[in-house]
């Protein structure tokens, strides 16, 4: 990790060569429990204990909340890390540029960074769970507290009316049909179920190759295994599709 002249102490760093997430903050844990796995190593082979891991949550600029597992507690240790290799475990791949980053899983967008000085940040904020009242129970479920900013009502109303786009929102609140909202506006794109719901496969690439004659250029692709099997007990299909005029065999392997 680099250094820079930036205050960095309460933000997280992408950090390339951690091999876990780690802070010094006793006071952003929301599950604390004991770790009995030695220290960790940094620059110089200087070495810092392990006192304990847990859970932190961080808050994105559009309010979501995300939660970071498997976070060491490292008493000395001078930034906070979010290790690239506990990412890419958890399926997220962080592409980087000369200004900026993103952090990707398959074709949806979870969050976007900054390049500051030699340091990439997460832009977002660490719940502290000193002050807040998210409650954890024993069986770990999540009881989460009443939104209180605009972002967060604009969210809640719209997951409240089926995921609604902002102009439903809008004429709603000019009908005084939305309690306690103040602003429509929001980046709908950041809402997980609606990107999910609403996203569309990656088109293939044209080609522009196109046969002259019969069977002279023939497409194939292997289908399977499916859910529910054919009649005949097959679970793979097998297609040829003729490029000049499109006819199509389809066989069934098992």
């Amino acid at each position: 990790m680099s250094s820079s002249t930036h205050s960095c102490h309460d933000a997280w760093l992408i950090d390339s060569g951690s091999s876990f997430h780690m802070t010094p903050h006793r006071e952003w844990f929301y599950e604390y429990e004991s770790y009995d796995g030695g220290d960790v190593f940094l620059g110089y082979d200087s070495s810092y204990k392990i006192i304990r891991h847990g859970r932190v949550k961080v808050r994105f600029r559009d309010g979501r909340v995300k939660t970071l597992p498997g976070v060491f507690h490292i008493l000395g240790l001078a930034r906070n890390l979010l290790s690239i290799s506990k990412m890419s475990d958890a399926g997220i791949q962080v592409i980087f540029n000369k200004e900026s980053y993103k952090m990707v899983r398959g074709e949806m967008v979870l969050t976007r960074g900054v390049h500051i000085g030699t340091l990439y940040k997460l832009e977002a904020s660490t719940v502290s769970a000193r002050y807040n009242n998210f409650v954890i129970g024993e069986d770990s479920s999540e009881i989460k507290r009443t939104p209180s900013s605009p972002i967060e009502k604009t969210m809640l109303w719209h997951q409240r009316m089926g995921h609604i786009g902002d102009k439903g929102l809008r004429v709603m609140k000019s009908k005084g049909m939305l309690e306690g909202i103040s602003n429509c506006s929001l980046d709908f794109k950041l809402c997980k179920e609606c990107v999910y719901g609403k996203q569309n496969r990656v088109k293939f690439s044209t080609s522009a190759t196109r046969a002259n004659g019969i069977l002279q250029l023939i497409h194939s692709d292997v289908f399977g295994p499916v859910l529910v099997p054919s009649l005949g007990k097959s679970l793979y299909y097998f297609s040829f599709i003729d490029n000049l005029f499109r006819k199509t065999w389809v066989y069934f392997l098992r």
